[in-house]
């Protein structure tokens, strides 16, 4: 059986990882795997139980389950696709020893980090524009971060998506 490549594609609220991965997916012919959508049945049924929390709470509370949804839904995909898959992975990128664990939980090597580098500004503008509930109340969002503590491919998010893709593709080739 092999195993496919996984583009990693992170980055903060709003700093258009969705965006980049639905515009380059189809130039590598790779399935996307995004947090918000394989877990939103966990988020939904939290919600239930917690109608007072707001989406960004129960994000955070139900950590552990969403992000071992996300896992499961990358290592099916992989068996037959390159995958690319979107989520902050904040705390897999902050050092080596919860990245090195991150490549193993999804099947191992080969795995590529796309950073997604974007301003506050432009940050505050896109979550404005996007009213998503998930977004509603956060202290955090719209806060850069520093970059990733592991081996990363660092993009300009404020570039126009279409070069954002080109200089990916310039980059990784066609590895799908």
């Amino acid at each position: 059986m092999s195993t496919h490549p996984v583009y990693v594609i992170s980055g903060v609220a709003g700093s258009g990882k969705t965006t980049l991965a639905h515009a380059w997916a189809p130039t590598m012919g790779a399935a996307v795997v995004d947090l918000d959508v394989v877990a939103a049945n966990v988020v939904d049924a939290a919600l239930s139980e917690h109608p007072e929390a707001r989406p960004w709470q129960i994000n955070a509370a139900y950590r552990a389950q969403r992000y071992q949804c996300l896992i499961d839904a990358i290592t099916t995909e992989r068996r037959s696709a390159t995958v690319m898959a979107v989520a902050p992975f904040t705390q897999e990128i902050a050092g080596e020893a919860p990245w090195v664990q991150f490549v193993r939980d999804i099947g191992g090597e080969p795995v590529q980090l796309v950073w997604i580098q974007t301003g506050a500004r432009a940050l505050s503008e896109r979550i404005a524009s996007r009213g998503a509930a998930r977004d509603e109340g956060r202290s955090d969002a719209a806060v850069p971060t520093p970059p990733p503590a592991v081996p990363h491919h660092a993009v300009n998010g404020e570039r126009p998506v279409p070069e954002i893709v080109a200089s990916l593709r310039s980059r990784f080739g066609n590895e799908g």
